[in-house]
């Protein structure tokens, strides 16, 4: 007897969306990001790899500054509920104090025509970049950051507050941490752990901040940031040095942020990629790497579910912001979402207050370092002309958006 196929029914309600952020797809953006793509360090750097710069450099990205109503219809087209995109500070704020009204006025009609579209506006007030002029002031490092922040953001809540859904305040703050700070990799490019605690504090109080300004103009506004989760387990579940580093990594990657923000999210926007296997001996990360993405990452859905079910201790909704493959070929990403989403269902069953998920991303897009070299979205990009095309796996997942279900074949 042939096996039925398995429906898996998401609650009512549920918000199925897709993410992406300004520098990455806006195009003709200066400001820390562009500048030190066109560093003499970092073009030594690409040199010395025998690398093209202009595969890493984002120049006009997707040029979504101009075709922000195609984009929309992409979003529209995946039966998708919402989309979160974000703001560019240093196109708002060019000049300390000084604020761009045209420029508001642009992500103005960027929102309104989603609204007439009926799709749910998430919008990321900062997504890792810094206008030139804090960069001068040092960046994330200067406590004055918190004032510059809290009025930028109080600006764009007057302006645009009536056009928002949900707020993100931050972008994935320990990332920006982790590789500006202590890998060095990432504007600022320094690896100096001082700063980097003083930029994770200063993190820390801006989205404070933020959070009492969003709610000072709106009592009932739904204000979170993102969250990086990563599934640390021991190689081995017996071993107590893997058990007690495990937990080590798991608490001050994942969970130190969200306790000392407890009471200033109302809900926890999570994004997964990354699944580490932790062993006893550096490097302290040693995965099987069975299955993985263009990026090299480990393909790990379980771990989607293993976060979930840790960050029950927070009670707070949660809304997966971001979870995607590198895959330019399309030949991983419809069962990606599929098995991801297995586990969210799992979840939810099991009692998880979890009330959307958000593929990332909509669209190939400039990926910070790795520049032009890894493809994200549910639609490719030409380069050349910035012709979108939907790929096969947008139809996969615009089916389970419209449906709110997934369906299992058999195995």
């Amino acid at each position: 007897m042939l096996e039925e196929q398995k429906v898996l029914k998401f609650p009512d309600g549920f918000l199925w969306g897709v993410s992406t952020s300004s520098y990455q797809i806006e195009g003709g953006i200066t400001n820390d990001w562009s500048q030190w793509e066109m560093s003499e360090k970092r073009l030594k750097e690409l040199r010395d790899k025998k690398l093209n710069y202009r595969d890493f450099v984002a120049g006009r990205a997707c040029d979504s500054y101009n075709k922000y109503k195609e984009d929309a219809e992409m979003v529209k087209a995946l039966n998708c509920g919402g989309y979160r995109l974000g703001l560019e500070w240093a196109r708002i704020e060019p000049k300390e104090g000084e604020f761009n009204y045209e420029e508001i006025e642009h992500y103005r009609r960027v929102l309104e025509n989603l609204r007439e579209k009926n799709i749910k506006v998430v919008l990321t007030l900062w997504h890792w970049t810094n206008p030139l002029w804090l960069v001068n002031e040092g960046g994330w490092a200067n406590k004055k950051v918190v004032d510059y922040f809290s009025r930028y953001v109080e600006f764009v809540v007057t302006q645009l507050g009536d056009l928002v859904d949900f707020w993100v305040t931050i972008n994935e703050p320990t990332v920006h941490v982790f590789n500006g700070y202590f890998r060095g990799t990432f504007p600022p490019n320094k690896k100096n752990i001082f700063l980097g605690a003083k930029a994770f504090l200063n993190l820390l109080a801006a989205h404070k901040k933020a959070y009492d300004i969003i709610h000072r103009y709106n009592l009932r506004a739904n204000v979170g940031f993102t969250h990086l989760g990563d599934n640390f387990q021991p190689a081995r579940p017996w071993f107590l040095p893997e058990i007690m580093l495990a937990w080590f990594f798991n608490f001050f990657c994942n969970n130190l942020f969200l306790r000392l923000v407890h009471g200033h999210t109302d809900y926890i926007g999570l994004d997964y990629y990354f699944h580490n296997r932790v062993v006893w001996h550096p490097p302290f990360l040693k995965n099987l790497n069975k299955d993985v993405t263009d990026f090299g990452w480990e393909i790990y859905p379980e771990g989607i579910y293993n976060i979930l079910k840790d960050l029950r201790r927070f009670k707070k909704p949660i809304y997966i912001m971001e979870n995607g493959i590198a895959d330019a070929a399309d030949a991983k990403r419809g069962k990606f979402i599929i098995d991801h989403l297995r586990y969210v269902h799992e979840a939810i069953e099991e009692g998880e207050d979890i009330r959307g998920y958000f593929h990332w991303s909509l669209l190939d897009n400039f990926e910070w370092a790795a520049g032009w070299t890894m493809k994200f979205g549910l639609y490719s990009l030409n380069r050349e002309t910035c012709e979108r095309k939907a790929r096969p796996s947008a139809a996969v997942y615009a089916e389970i958006c419209q449906t709110n279900q997934l369906k299992i074949m058999p195995t």
